[in-house]
């Protein structure tokens, strides 16, 4: 398989810290980034996705999407409507059924009516996988999309990535939350 995402000579500072990283060539549909807090490995995803700026190259082609491992969101809307008016701004929306299908295998339908600000930390944490889910991407970066998740939103997770077509770069502290998915792992 040809590379996806080829990064050298990673480097960004942050005041009194250096994240520098030996060179990476990512070719699964599935890969890791695994490390300690502070290691680099928001860093690294946010300037994937160009959000950030460092020195060094980063070579993908593709269409990405970011999900922070921050949830914020503008607490006095409802679901529905924040999905509504992230839809409308996207580049790439998803249809109304693809939104549908997300709430659904993510277990938030239920909670289409609800103000954010009312929903537990839990579920603002399947609404960050699926505001970001929606946005059709080639490639996904997913700084820590296991905080927050039971049992059963990490297995909505798990079966979302299995049957998805798209590229996964997911950072989390621990590879074994991944072991049964996980195509490619890079330690920071």
């Amino acid at each position: 398989m040809n590379s996806i995402i080829e990064i050298k000579g990673f480097k960004k500072e942050y005041l009194n810290q250096l994240v520098k990283l030996e060179d990476i060539t990512m070719t699964k549909r599935i890969n890791l980034i695994v490390g300690k807090n502070g290691s680099g490995k928001s860093t690294l995803l946010k300037a994937i996705a160009q959000l950030i700026k460092y020195e060094g190259e980063i070579h993908c082609e593709k269409k990405t999407c970011f999900m922070s491992e921050i949830v914020s969101y503008p607490l006095d809307l409802e679901l529905d409507t924040f999905l509504r008016y992230l839809n409308k701004i996207s580049n790439n929306p998803s249809s109304e059924e693809e939104r549908d299908e997300l709430l659904v295998s993510f277990n938030l339908k239920h909670k289409i009516n609800e103000k954010l600000h009312r929903l537990s930390k839990g579920m603002a944490s399947k609404v960050n996988l699926v505001q970001c889910l929606m946005e059709k991407a080639e490639i996904y970066l997913l700084d820590e999309p296991l905080n927050g998740l039971d049992k059963y939103g990490v297995e909505c997770l798990m079966n979302y990535i299995r049957h998805s077509t798209s590229v996964f770069v997911i950072s989390t502290h621990l590879q074994s939350d991944f072991k049964e998915i996980c195509k490619e792992v890079f330690y920071l």
